[in-house]
C-alpha cells in the first residue's frame, strides 16, 4: 500500500468492512510513538492534535 502524492491512501474492503467503515464515515486518526492508528470517530465528537 503506498500514500499517494495528496497523502490519501485505499483502505482495503476487507478492512473497511469489519471495521464498519461506510461512504461518508468520519475517522479519527491517533497516534502513539510511531504507530498510527485508524477508528470510526464518535458523532458529536471533535478532534485535538
Amino acid at each position: 500500500m503506498r500514500i499517494t502524492t495528496k497523502g490519501q491512501v485505499t483502505i482495503p474492503i476487507e478492512i473497511r468492512e469489519k471495521a464498519g467503515l461506510l461512504p461518508n464515515t468520519e475517522v479519527e486518526f491517533r497516534i502513539k510513538g510511531n504507530t498510527v492508528t485508524l477508528k470510526r470517530k464518535k458523532r458529536g465528537t471533535s478532534i485535538n492534535l
